[in-house]
């Protein structure tokens, strides 16, 4: 009696069949949501270690040591383009090594997509092709020098990459290239309100 109605009962009968396929529906269904929940978590995850790294790369380049290591390099670089090992003081050395490393590991940052190259070019491309300018001779000798031709690689590859790709060259100044950009509506007017 499958579906029919049972007198006293109040209800309709059901058999195990239709309540296994209501199971296999919802079943499907749950797996549906969670399958849509891990996604939405999965970008989420991308998006905030996007992020992180982002503004790790700006604490590295922001720090006094980074600062100093890049002025030293940009103040010798008739120095760093003729380097021999012995012809430039410890200190010269060490800032060069600090830059190149340094710019390495935003290299790779940027080939495994963890960091966008916009990003990277609009907070630091001018300084990194001037960089592997000064430093590149220095690199070239390392290498020969150690018989290691990956040294410094993912700067180059880098710096290389600012040069082949134009469109995200900084040759115009942010204060004309973005002179009609606008807040996101609604910041302006809270925090107008809180004044």
């Amino acid at each position: 009696m499958q579906g029919d109605y049972l007198p006293g009962r109040g209800m309709f009968e059901v058999d195990l069949q239709s309540v296994g396929n209501v199971a296999e529906i919802f079943g499907a269904l749950l797996v549906i949501v969670g399958v849509f929940f891990a996604l939405v978590e999965i970008r989420h995850h991308r998006r905030q270690r996007r992020e992180t790294a982002a503004m790790e790369i700006m604490r590295a380049f922001q720090s006094p040591v980074f600062t100093s290591a890049l002025r030293l390099v940009m103040e010798f670089e008739q120095e760093c383009r003729e380097v021999r090992d012995e012809s430039i003081s410890p200190e010269l050395k060490d800032a060069a090594m600090l830059v190149s490393t340094t710019l390495e590991s935003v290299g790779l940052m940027v080939y495994q997509r963890i960091v966008p190259f916009g990003l990277v070019q609009q907070l630091m491309g001018g300084t990194i092709q001037a960089s592997w300018r000064v430093l590149r001779p220095h690199t070239e000798w390392l290498r020969e020098r150690l018989s290691r031709p990956s040294i410094h690689e993912w700067f180059q590859w880098l710096s290389e990459r600012m040069s082949e790709y134009p469109e995200y060259r900084d040759e115009e100044g942010a204060y004309s290239k973005y002179l009609h950009w606008r807040p996101e509506k609604g910041t302006v007017s809270k925090q107008k309100e809180g004044a």
